[in-house]
């Protein structure tokens, strides 16, 4: 069984805790966003990240976007259109190839008021959500390259989409929604997060902008599709504002 998951961290985290929750989960591939290098899932694992941003002042050290870690072997690390956010590995799986994209979409307020790294540029001064919407367009036009490129790979795309995409008013816009919805089309992908999520305990979460999203062969093969809800440092801090969710896919 192939367990997979993605969750994002905030400037501030606990590491403990983030070691506790990734022992539990226990997946094969962790596509891990707004993360740090200090944060591993153990010595059994491979991992890429994506370029460090062009402020090291704004950031911490180890500091990056995106990160795929994987147990099986990562033969390969591909170019993505934004190499500061996205990140995209090719890993073996017994003998069978697979392509882990993990990414980052931006939110609606990115490159509005304040400066936001997009494409190799810093961006300032543009309207609400246009940033989201063109980083779709760019996203849709490399996953659908990838699926023409590697035929016979199965593809995995995964991370902070920031959009829910349960019909609960929420997060994102119609818009946004019908426009991803598109892109994960035309690369026969689709997003396997999209219906409320219950954590393992049989808790209803909130919305998730956090997805994983499956070729269609890879989704026939599914047994279980699960999130947990953010927690708390014992100072009081958020470990992170998002969910963390996985999927079990068989074989």
């Amino acid at each position: 069984m192939d367990r997979r998951a993605t969750q994002r961290h905030p400037p501030h985290f606990s590491t403990a805790l983030y070691k506790e929750r990734i022992e539990s989960i226990n997946a094969d591939i962790w596509i891990l966003t707004e993360t740090n290098s200090c944060v591993s899932p153990g010595k059994d694992y491979q991992s890429v990240e994506s370029s460090p941003l062009s402020a090291p002042e704004r950031y911490s050290p180890g500091e990056n976007r995106t990160t795929i870690w994987s147990r099986f072997p990562i033969t390969r690390c591909l170019p993505t259109h934004d190499p500061e956010t996205a990140v995209c590995a090719e890993v073996d799986h017994g003998g069978t190839l697979m392509l882990i994209y993990g990414t980052i979409i931006p939110y609606h307020a990115a490159g509005t008021k304040y400066r936001y790294r997009h494409n190799g540029n810093t961006v300032v001064g543009n309207k609400a959500w246009q940033l989201h919407y063109e980083s779709i367009q760019a996203h849709a036009a490399e996953w659908k390259k990838l699926r023409q490129e590697y035929p016979t790979h199965s593809l995995c795309v995964a991370g902070d989409l920031n959009q829910n995409r349960d019909g609960r008013r929420w997060y994102g816009t119609k818009h946004g929604r019908e426009q991803l919805g598109l892109a994960l089309a035309g690369a026969n992908l689709a997003c396997v997060t999209e219906s409320p999520l219950e954590s393992d305990e049989g808790n209803v979460l909130q919305p998730s902008v956090d997805h994983i999203c499956l070729d269609h062969s890879l989704a026939a093969h599914i047994t279980k599709i699960r999130g947990w809800a953010p927690g708390s440092t014992t100072g009081g801090k958020r470990v992170s504002d998002h969910n963390g969710v996985y999927v079990d896919v068989a074989g």
